[in-house]
């Protein structure tokens, strides 16, 4: 009887010690289950909110260079409209000499050439004046006031107007309408950019 008795203690000890070990193992796996499910959800919101910090920060990219993208595209539309400005204004003087005030303007032009040379001539010198053969018979009736002997060459090929020369050809005055119009572009595309920049700016 002794014998069962103590077989039935060590069962009922053993038993006893299952069942603890049992619970303290539940328990171990409910808080590792619980400390997961916390990492898991920190994780989560660690991406989450690196997701919404890349998102924001691609979205701020992608607006950078689409404001990028419009301003060029509206300054190659203004340089587009002021290239083809220039190119209607050439066009215009290129065919200046069939207009029939041509001639009017040609001796303006000879008038002007003549007279920034003058300073520069010596006393009873003459001037040699350069025009195109086309304008030949434009300033045949041409007379100064003052008594300066006019030497006229046909050597050049432009679209009007003319230059002026002392007879040694060290000082000369470069007055065709090529190289007014030369002279002109920078203050044209200054004009023209402010002119168009106030109208794409009001469509904008």
């Amino acid at each position: 009887m002794e014998i069962d008795t103590i077989l039935d203690g060590i069962n009922t000890i053993t038993e006893n010690q299952i069942a603890e070990i049992k619970q303290q193992t539940d328990q171990r796996i409910k808080d590792i289950l619980s400390q997961s499910k916390k990492e898991s959800d920190e994780i989560r919101k660690n991406l989450e909110k690196e997701g919404r910090i890349r998102l924001n920060r691609e979205v701020a990219i992608i607006q950078q260079q689409v404001e990028m993208q419009y301003l060029q595209n509206i300054a190659d539309a203004r340089q587009k409209l002021i290239q083809e400005s220039l190119d209607q204004v050439q066009k215009a003087l290129e065919t200046i000499r069939t207009q029939d005030t041509y001639p009017s303007l040609l001796q303006t032009l000879t008038i002007e050439a003549i007279e920034d040379l003058r300073p520069s001539l010596d006393e009873g010198n003459g001037i040699f004046v350069s025009i195109d053969p086309r304008d030949k018979g434009l300033l045949k009736d041409f007379v100064l006031e003052s008594p300066i002997t006019i030497q006229y060459k046909f050597d050049l090929n432009c679209w009007g107007g003319c230059n002026a020369s002392s007879p040694d050809g060290k000082v000369c005055v470069y007055n065709t309408i090529n190289d007014r119009y030369q002279k002109a572009i920078p203050i044209l595309q200054q004009q023209l950019s402010l002119f168009f920049n106030e109208k794409t700016t009001r469509v904008t």
